[in-house]
């Protein structure tokens, strides 16, 4: 599939899988040197299972959308690793919180910044 969101179609390829815009009806058009390749032209609903088939739920992530209505954005790149927090933030930001002066959290802190020297994040 070619479309918003996607990686720039071979310069080759025949055809392509194109979205139509799911509120005007707007063909999605290739630019560049796929420009040549004869668009096929799917329903947005299909085209986004086909370009991105992990779930995407096609809604905005707060408010709400009308019955019907679907989301002509492309989804956000998906990460190749799980988020990991950076350490050094967190370590500031233990610090200067008042109950670090509890022993318990203290020695987290003390520990965290053994680690921090050791380079073992």
């Amino acid at each position: 599939p070619a479309g918003p969101g996607r990686p720039a179609p071979d310069a080759d390829a025949g055809i392509l899988l194109v979205p139509v815009h799911p509120q005007t009806g707007e063909t999605w058009a290739p630019a560049g040197p796929a420009a040549s390749a004869y668009p096929v032209p799917l329903p947005f609903g299909v085209w986004l299972w086909l370009a991105f088939p992990d779930p995407y739920p096609p809604v905005p992530a707060s408010g709400g959308m009308p019955e019907g209505v679907l989301r002509d954005d492309p989804p956000l790149q998906r990460l190749f690793h799980p988020f990991r927090a950076d350490p050094g933030t967190f370590h500031h930001t233990l610090a200067r919180l008042p109950a670090v002066r509890s022993p318990w959290l203290r020695e987290i802190l003390d520990h965290l910044t053994q680690d921090l020297r050791a380079r073992l994040f």
